[in-house]
């Protein structure tokens, strides 16, 4: 599935909008994570990012001007609730509590957050793979990775100040990698979310393929 990279897409940072505009997106993320990772399958979550990595990560949305303690903690079943501590790095049984992991992306953070809520501690078991706009090889472990995974998870969103740098977009990097995943064959189930708000983008979209 593809979900608008956002870090609006994650409860409790929309703040001075009421109703909070992107509830209906968020449930349908929710939705579709449920079902992608229903059966106990665990997915990779696919993202940009400025160098070719892969690995478990810690959700931080630094790069986008939010500090660590302002993330919310998970509380699956009941949405997410504010973080009192220092977000992902501390507090026993988050999880992403060990501080070691490297911190991901905007991306593939917002994707992690949003999987924390419907999977809980086997969060920290989930895998992230960032790709370059330019990455376009067959690298053989990247590759192989998008081929078994079990689901994938792909945080939509161009490069930072580039000219399609919507919610929505995907860089040629994505793009490259959904093709070797053999998604040229997938067919889109989208779901358009208008928005009227002047601060907002005019559409959000939940692409489920399949």
């Amino acid at each position: 599935m593809i979900l608008p990279a956002t870090p609006l897409l994650v409860p409790g940072l929309v703040l001075g909008l009421r109703p909070d505009p992107l509830a209906g997106v968020r449930e349908a993320v929710a939705a579709a994570l449920a079902g992608v990772t229903a059966g106990g399958r665990v997915p990779l979550v696919l993202a940009h990012g400025p160098a070719l990595r892969h690995g478990r990560m810690r959700p931080s949305l630094a790069g986008s001007g939010i500090g660590d303690r302002w993330l919310p903690d998970p509380s699956p079943g009941s949405g997410h609730r504010p973080s009192t501590g220092s977000g992902y790095r501390a507090g026993a049984g988050l999880p992403w509590a060990d501080s070691d992991r490297p911190a991901a992306g905007t991306g593939a953070s917002v994707a992690l957050l949003a999987l924390a809520d419907v999977l809980g501690a086997r969060a920290s078991d989930v895998e992230a793979l960032e790709v370059p706009p330019d990455w376009a090889r067959l690298d053989a472990g990247p590759a192989d990775l998008l081929r078994l995974a079990d689901c994938l998870v792909v945080a939509g969103g161009g490069v930072p100040g580039g000219l399609d740098s919507g919610p929505d977009a995907l860089t040629d990097g994505v793009r490259s990698a959904l093709r070797i995943a053999g998604a040229d064959g997938w067919a889109p189930d989208v779901q358009v979310f208008e928005q009227a708000h002047d601060h907002l983008p005019p559409e959000y979209r939940v692409t489920i393929l399949s």
